[in-house]
């Protein structure tokens, strides 16, 4: 479509019919049109100021086409399909909206755009699959607007892209496979938001990718498959990282510095971010690492460490990380480490303490993890599909460990350690324990119980595991350490029943005790 004088519209139609205009808004008055030499000329009574919702929607116009400088709108799907537009597009230098859909699938249309420097708005999906652009695109800083998807799937666009200084959001799918550019990508310190897919799959963009310090969330997949990046540095105001929002940016280079502004960072966020080296600190603000958010990072090649707000490492958070050295140090905050979560860190080494708050670990969370040779736990977890034997753990207990009713297996070796605040208290061990008489304790069982009599007799040689015991301290050792070697762990973590008007509650408990008895504080309680 081009102006042929100030009155005029022309465009042709392959078949020679003209476009049916009637109840359209274009700014003017229709004076005639008709069809010559088959191409359609509109005359208006005035220059046109606006191109109408779906006036050319699915036509058949061919050729170049220039939007008339007396326009300033054009409104929602006002080209949308016109597939057969094959050559450039030049818009009007008065022009301020673009609406939703304006160009949908004009995939024939080529060259660079410019959008003109009066345009405020650039509606949703505007140039959605405008795949023919083989240049540049230039957005002007009057732009305040750029809709989801409006330049989603424009694969031919080159060089740099620079989002102007006056957008606040990149809306998602915004650039969403345009894979062509092939140079740098600025985003201003206006943008607070990069919304869902807003980058995707944009292979092309090089030099390092600044996230401004304005950003306070990076949407899913806002970056995926980015791979050509270099340096990433993060928005030190960033709280929120969404899933995916980085996964395969595999070019990425240097340290990855995690901002204390963090409070999420989503599953599966950097996976495949093989390129990243040296240490890696996750920020006292995250209490959980999602799922496969570090899958295949297997350039770190330092120290990772883990802050005391975590509760929660999800599975395969780490797997594959090969690079990393050293101890690793989990924090004691740390309740359940899911299934494969450091499989394959083949790097650390030496010896692995679990914190006693450890509640759930899956048996394979350190799969292949060959050069940790010891596993110190400090709590009983339950351990998801198998058994302590998998870890061969040298196991250390104490009053605030935790103890899980699901425990089994077998462990080199087993302590249970007691702060004693007077000369009687109860005890119950979930692994046996062998007496020698040398201990500085003595523990009895519970013999006979009457209404005016309790009466108990000292154990010797092996005690079982789960036998409700008196224990009474021999000395003024205020703390008694109960040892075992190659002892098999057994679940009787439940309150456990002696005779038929009693129930014993031990040291370790799975409910409240509502009725029976029990022995504490040199007394027996009536509960």
């Amino acid at each position: 479509c081009r102006e042929i004088r100030s009155h005029v519209a022309l465009y042709h139609t392959s078949d020679g019919n003209i476009v049916d205009i009637k109840g359209k808004d274009f700014g003017a008055n229709v004076v005639s049109h008709n069809v010559v030499d088959g191409e359609c000329v509109i005359e208006f009574d005035a220059p046109i100021t606006r191109i109408p919702a779906q006036a050319f929607k699915n036509s058949k116009i061919k050729g170049n086409l220039t939007i008339p400088n007396s326009v300033t709108t054009i409104e929602r799907e006002a080209f949308s399909n016109c597939t057969e537009l094959k050559g450039s597009l030049t818009l009007s230098n008065s022009l301020k909206t673009i609406g939703d859909k304006a160009f949908y699938n004009c995939n024939s249309l080529n060259g660079s755009l410019t959008i003109p420097n009066t345009v405020t708005t650039i509606g949703i999906s505007a140039f959605e699959k405008c795949t023919g652009f083989n240049g540049s695109l230039t957005i002007p800083h009057s732009v305040t607007t750029i809709g989801e998807s409006a330049f989603c799937n424009c694969q031919g666009f080159k060089g740099d892209l620079t989002i102007p200084s006056s957008i606040t959001t990149i809306e998602a799918y915004t650039f969403s496979d345009c894979y062509g550019f092939n140079g740098k990508l600025t985003i201003p310190n206006s943008v607070t938001t990069i919304g869902e897919s807003a980058f995707f799959n944009c292979q092309g963009f090089k030099g390092d990718l600044t996230i401004p310090n304005s950003v306070t969330t990076i949407g899913r997949l806002a970056f995926y498959r980015c791979s050509r990046f270099k340096g990433l540095k993060l928005s030190n105001s960033v709280k929120t990282i969404g899933d995916c929002a980085f996964k395969v940016c595999y070019g990425f280079t240097g340290e990855l510095k995690l901002p204390n502004s963090i409070t999420t960072i989503g599953e599966e966020a950097f996976n495949g971010c093989y390129g990243f080296t040296g240490d890696l600190t996750i920020p006292n603000s995250i209490t959980t690492i999602e799922a496969s958010v570090f899958w295949g990072c297997v350039g770190f090649t330092g120290n990772l460490t883990l802050p005391n707000s975590i509760t929660t490492i999800k599975y395969n958070a780490f797997r594959g990380c090969t690079g990393f050295k050293g101890n690793l140090k989990l924090p004691n905050s740390v309740k359940t480490i899911e299934d494969g979560a450091f499989r394959e860190c083949t790097g650390f080494t030496g010896n692995l303490t679990l914190p006693k708050s450890l509640e759930v670990v899956s048996h394979d969370s350190f799969y292949k993890c060959n050069n940790i040779q010891t596993f110190k736990f400090q709590s009983l977890p339950e351990v998801l599909e198998g058994s302590l034997n998998d870890y061969k753990p040298i196991v250390s207990l104490s009053d605030d460990s935790y103890i899980s009713g699901q425990a089994t297996g077998t462990v080199d070796a087993i302590s249970y350690t007691r702060q004693m605040s007077n000369d009687w208290g109860t005890l119950v061990l979930p692994y046996p324990l062998t007496l020698t008489g040398d201990e500085p304790y003595r523990l009895y069982a519970i013999s006979t119980v009457s209404e005016d009599e309790l009466v108990l007799k000292q154990l010797e040689g092996v005690v079982d595991a789960g036998t409700p015991c008196v224990v009474h301290r021999n000395n003024k050792e205020s703390e008694l350490s109960f040892k075992a070697n190659n002892a098999d762990i057994k679940k009787v973590m439940y309150v456990l029943s002696v005779g038929d008007n009693m129930t014993f509650n031990g040291t370790y408990w799975a409910k409240e005790v509502t009725n029976g008895y029990v022995i504490a504080k040199d007394c027996f309680w009536n509960v």
